[in-house]
């Protein structure tokens, strides 16, 4: 076989697998083609449509794929403390800048013939003496939440459109994880993806009704992946989203609990309990769920950019400004990343660059720069730069419907110096118990959404 050292992992192209130190690295099959595609011309641009064919040779496919493939191999990457190995190529495609290395073993079907007689006889043996002494018996059907391969291709894809939690991105997600529900219609993956998927457009007002209706809609696609799949850690852990945005905690925390007790690998899980738990004040427990999230879902923007907030409440504010522009990097059109910087900046007391971040932030989308306005004109009054604060706060003051009153009182206070009462927000997600000066600005980003 041929064995190709791409730094300090091994590709092995016959098998399709990627290893490091001999210990195999969880990789898609087609994201290990990818990787191969490229490994054969290192250091030669390869157009996408040359990739595409390449990879998928069999059928159409969306570029969608292809972007994703390169994202995951990046993560991988740089998760093992390796330099971005893909360079893209604007307009074109990408190359590989690693050096790469090929090796040639011998092959299993090279064998001399006594040999593989011998080797065949043996796993036999030992196989019928593991079912003899310890009752084991192998597999014979699929898991019970397996997907079809198309399926499973959509519902991946689907996921990486949901990870990114952008407008776009959700409402892409929701039309793959309805082909996943027509492709598999009794497997409860698909529906519990809708549920997540409902359940980010009602958070984020994505969508064109009220998010009520978003979360009914979630809940409903939830019940269904239940009565498919009782045992489904995706459905439980939707519900538990559910019920939290419903302000019932302790309900939506025991789903929660009960969906992590069921699959302790499910990331989304801990992630959304590591927030749960900030809300209620445990910042270290609540931390250490979203670190959980990270480590098993490396390429998660929403549990690196929720780093970055639990961060920030225990005032590493280092930390924060690293987490948010990680979460920036993965996915540049997560803006509350910039307002995060700009927050932590600004609790260090760096004005400078608190208003850098926050001015990116307010031209990164037309409906932040009220926001923006309100947050910059702070930053000017406590740098004494009176003429642009009064400014901004005349313009969030004018918009004051796609302010958030938190936002606009504390502007009012740094602008004009005098002493308000801070009370709940005026918008979807107000709850003053969340929003209290000593712990910081930035309990209004937690109010605002809970993923």
């Amino acid at each position: 076989m041929s064995v190709y050292a791409v730094g300090p992992f091994q590709l092995d192209a016959d098998r399709l697998t990627l290893a490091r130190d001999g210990k195999p690295v969880a990789l898609g099959r087609k994201a290990v083609e990818t990787l191969l595609a490229l490994v054969e011309r290192a250091g030669e641009a390869r157009s996408k449509a040359d990739l595409l064919d390449r990879i998928w040779p069999d059928g159409f496919v969306e570029e969608a794929n292809l972007v994703q493939n390169v994202y995951v191999l990046r993560k991988i990457f740089r998760s093992h403390g390796c330099p971005d190995p893909i360079k893209t190529v604007p307009g074109y495609g990408y190359l590989l800048r690693s050096p790469v290395r090929r090796q040639a073993f011998a092959r299993s079907d090279q064998m001399p013939p006594r040999l593989r007689a011998f080797v065949l006889a043996a796993a036999v043996a030992y196989t019928a003496a593991l079912v003899f002494i310890t009752g084991y018996d192998p597999p014979q059907t699929a898991p019970h939440n397996a997907l079809s391969e198309q399926g499973a291709n959509l519902y991946q894809t689907g996921r990486y459109y949901w990870s990114l939690r952008t407008p776009v991105s959700v409402r892409t997600s929701l039309e793959y994880f309805k082909r996943v529900v027509d492709s598999d219609p009794l497997n409860a993956l698909g529906y519990a993806a809708l549920a997540d998927a409902n359940v980010t457009v009602g958070d984020y007002c994505y969508g064109t009704h009220r998010p009520e209706v978003y979360f009914a809609r979630a809940r409903a696609y939830a019940d269904r992946a239940l009565a498919l799949n009782a045992s489904s850690a995706e459905a439980h852990a939707a519900l538990g989203f559910v019920d939290l945005h419903g302000r019932d905690v302790d309900a939506g925390i025991a789903e929660l609990r009960l969906a992590i007790a069921l699959d302790p690998s499910y990331a989304d899980a801990h992630e959304w309990y590591g927030i749960a738990l900030l809300h209620r004040g445990q910042t270290g427990e609540g931390s250490r769920q979203l670190q959980m999230a990270a480590d098993l879902d490396p390429l998660s923007v929403a549990a690196i950019s929720w780093l970055g907030s639990a961060a920030y409440l225990n005032r590493r504010f280092d930390d924060a400004i690293a987490y948010s522009r990680e979460a920036l990097e993965l996915s540049p059109a997560r803006t509350d990343a910039l307002r995060m910087i700009g927050e932590a900046y600004e609790a260090r007391g760096n004005l400078a660059q608190a208003i850098a971040a926050f001015k990116r932030y307010g031209a990164a989308d037309r409906y932040n720069a009220p926001s923006a306005a309100a947050l910059l004109a702070g930053a000017y009054a406590r740098g004494h730069q009176m003429a642009e604060a009064r400014a901004q706060l005349a313009f969030a003051q004018m918009h004051a419907g796609h302010v958030d009153a938190v936002d606009l009182d504390l502007a009012m206070i740094a602008v004009r110096g005098r002493t308000a009462s801070l009370g709940p927000a005026q918008g979807e997600h107000g709850d003053d118990s969340w929003r209290t000066l000593e712990n910081g600005a930035h309990f209004r980003l937690l109010a605002e959404q809970l993923i």
